[in-house]
């Protein structure tokens, strides 16, 4: 009877915090953007998140910069952060007009062009920006109808289904990673076009031979989105994410074709989806995740 009753109102008060949560998330923008500005500077003076990571993936990465400039873009980093976590929450109320104001999708033509060939389209990106906006993007073209992105299974049941209710308000599909393959297959089986969101700047969870260099760094990678497009008649296109203002981003849709010196590369999409990403983290260096531990095995060594 007790182990019921103290079970009962751990749910009850895990619903009221969400409650809150949304209530909050109902507040205007510009309000949350002041409590980001007031997390930045404890986030990086006092609680000094990843710093020492943060600083030695730029100093690795842009190692013609000074080091005045290194610092500049580590301190827009975290206050970029902050924004990310804020316009992530913002998600769990916010209006779809609001969202298409804040949100420019260029070249829709070309998811629209593809399926219109009978074919798939996976979406490469990383992670730039505020990457759960990013879905916003399904609701400009008129084909596919069907989207969908992959996640990976979040331990916490509280955390797991807040991040799945802020990530299904585009009404997309949600896959968990293990299941990706099994899904898309027989998604292509039924005949109707789909678009699948892959986010492709992670380390890999498990030991890989294939390596690229990426921002100047030796980097391992999984080919999964190229190797599953080839079974499933899929074609791979860039969505490239630029900060405009704060709380703006332009995305743009990138057709991905293969150049003549990756001609006999093994996966010579996915090597060119890294030189693309790479020009997009230059061009707005602080937009990118640098607390991701993305080099692991070479800073370990060091």
């Amino acid at each position: 009877m007790f182990l019921t009753g103290f079970y009962r109102t751990f749910v009850q008060m895990k619903k009221k915090r969400h409650r809150i949560m949304r209530f909050l998330a109902g507040a205007p923008l510009g309000f949350l953007y002041l409590i980001s500005d007031i997390a930045y500077p404890i986030l990086y003076y006092i609680i000094r998140y990843r710093r020492r990571l943060v600083r030695e993936n730029l100093c690795g990465s842009f190692p013609e910069k000074s080091p005045k400039e290194i610092v500049r873009i580590e301190k827009a980093f975290y206050h970029n952060l902050c924004d990310i976590f804020i316009e992530s929450f913002k998600c769990l109320n916010i209006s779809d007009e609001e969202m298409c104001r804040r949100v420019e999708v260029v070249n829709c033509e070309l998811p629209e062009r593809i399926a219109a060939e009978g074919r798939n389209v996976f979406m490469l990106l990383g992670h730039c920006g505020c990457w759960e906006w990013v879905q916003e993007v399904c609701t400009r073209y008129r084909e596919p109808r069907k989207s969908c992105e992959i996640y990976k299974h979040i331990s916490s049941k509280y955390f797991s289904s807040l991040m799945h209710e802020i990530r299904s308000r585009w009404d997309t599909e949600q896959i968990e990673m293990r299941q990706t393959v099994r899904t898309l297959l027989r998604w292509n089986a039924e005949g109707t076009p789909f678009l699948c969101g892959f986010i492709q700047d992670q380390r890999p969870d498990i030991k890989s031979k294939d390596r690229t260099t990426f921002l100047n760094h030796k980097t391992t990678f999984v080919p999964g989105a190229e190797e599953i497009a080839r079974k499933v008649n899929a074609e791979l296109v860039y969505l490239d994410v630029q900060k405009t203002s704060r709380g703006h981003y332009r995305l743009t849709f990138c057709e991905m074709n293969v150049p003549q010196d990756l001609q006999e590369h093994p996966y010579p999409l996915t090597e060119q989806f890294f030189r693309l990403l790479e020009k997009t983290i230059q061009r707005q260096p602080e937009l990118w995740l640098w607390s991701h531990n993305r080099w692991y095995s070479k800073i370990r060594q060091r």
